[in-house]
C-alpha cells in the first residue's frame, strides 16, 4: 500500500534496501545499461509518434500523451522525456533485480510501441 511508505520506519527501510541493491557494481551497470535503451527507445517512441501522425497514418492512442498533445501542444515532447527521466533515475537509485526484471519488461513492451508505429507510419 502506498500510505504505507509514509511511515518513517517504512521510508527508512526502503533507503536502506535501495543503498543495498545500489552497493552492488552489477546492479549499477545492469540498470544503467538498461536505463540508457530504455531513453533510446523513448526518444524513438516519440519520433515515430510524430512522424506517423504528421503523415496522417494513426493518432495517439495513449490517452494521457493525447491529453498531452491537446493541452500543450509541442511542449508534451518535454513532458515525456521529463517522465522518462523520473523513471531513470528510480530505477538507477533502486538497482534491485526485481525492479531492474519489471523495468526491462516494460522497456520491451515499449520497444514493441515503437515497432507498431514504424509499421503504422510504413517504415518498417
Amino acid at each position: 500500500m502506498v500510505w504505507s511508505l509514509a511511515t518513517v520506519t517504512r521510508r527508512r527501510r526502503l533507503a536502506r534496501d535501495a543503498a543495498h541493491s545500489r552497493a552492488s557494481w552489477a546492479r549499477r551497470w545492469v540498470a544503467a545499461a538498461v536505463v540508457i535503451i530504455y531513453n533510446f527507445i523513448g526518444a524513438a517512441d516519440i519520433y515515430s509518434t510524430v512522424y506517423a501522425i504528421d503523415i496522417g497514418a494513426g493518432t495517439e492512442a495513449n490517452p494521457v500523451v493525447r491529453a498531452m498533445m491537446e493541452h500543450v501542444g509541442d511542449g508534451w515532447v518535454l513532458g515525456k522525456l521529463a517522465l522518462q527521466a523520473v523513471i531513470s533515475v528510480m530505477v538507477l537509485w533502486f538497482p534491485h533485480w526485481i525492479v531492474i526484471g519489471f523495468f526491462s519488461l516494460a522497456t520491451a513492451g515499449n520497444a514493441y510501441v515503437v515497432y507498431s508505429n514504424l509499421t503504422i507510419a510504413g517504415l518498417v
